[in-house]
């Protein structure tokens, strides 16, 4: 236990050391506070109006939410993932339960929005697939099947915060997704960081019904 406790002390010296030479990034120095309790204590976010499908956890004016968004779209920094998983699974599970109410044989497949193969290899990952990983961690009870190649983005669409208005996001995401004839009767789950308007998840949602789903909800860290 005592050389454990030395061990401890040593990294969190080197750490301390290492952020005076080399000063962490302002929204890695916030992301890397939250623990389990801070996560815990993030606000939470409002429902999306008049998109009821959609289940965003936290508020993304939040500064530590934001700073937790920018590290994992831009940086790949997964850090809170593992805090943030099980809350997010536990939001999934309380859908599954409902929908399983009404329909015993309900199949249920966990979808991360994709991005397209240009931004893919800009940035080389996916946000949205790094979240629905730490999700499935949770997944014990094999409830989720995980096939992210089942919904594709086929073709590159400006970035969505550039545009001015609702209307020109839909209008750019218009065709964009491609869905497998295989989620034909099944209940969609789709992932992603964050939601503004929903535009991106409402033309997701409409390609898996277009090809026979039979009902898509959304989960995303943020709004």
């Amino acid at each position: 236990m005592y050389t454990i406790c030395m061990l401890k002390s040593a990294k969190n010296l080197l750490t301390a050391l290492l952020d005076i030479i080399l000063p962490p990034r302002a929204d890695y120095a916030l992301v890397r506070k939250l623990d389990s309790t801070a996560v815990q204590e993030l606000p939470r976010s409002l429902r999306v109006k008049n998109l009821q499908w959609i289940h965003p956890l936290f508020a993304y004016k939040n500064e530590s939410v934001r700073a937790l968004i920018w590290e994992l779209k831009y940086k790949g920094t997964t850090l809170p993932l593992e805090h943030i998983a099980p809350l997010m699974y536990d939001e999934i599970l309380a859908v599954l339960s409902d929908v399983a109410l009404f329909d015993a044989d309900a199949r249920f497949l966990l979808v991360p929005v994709p991005i397209s193969a240009s931004r893919r290899h800009d940035r080389g990952y996916n946000q949205s697939e790094y979240i629905a990983k730490a999700i499935l961690d949770h997944d014990h009870s094999h409830s989720l099947l995980y096939a992210p190649q089942w919904f594709q983005k086929i073709k590159d669409t400006p970035i969505q915060s550039h545009s001015h208005s609702r209307e020109e996001r839909v209008r750019n995401l218009l065709g964009c997704f491609q869905a497998d004839p295989r989620v034909d009767g099944m209940y969609a789950i789709l992932i992603d960081d964050v939601v503004t308007t929903g535009s991106t998840l409402s033309e997701a949602r409409s390609t898996l019904l277009a090809a026979g789903a039979k009902d898509v909800f959304a989960f995303t860290i943020a709004h």
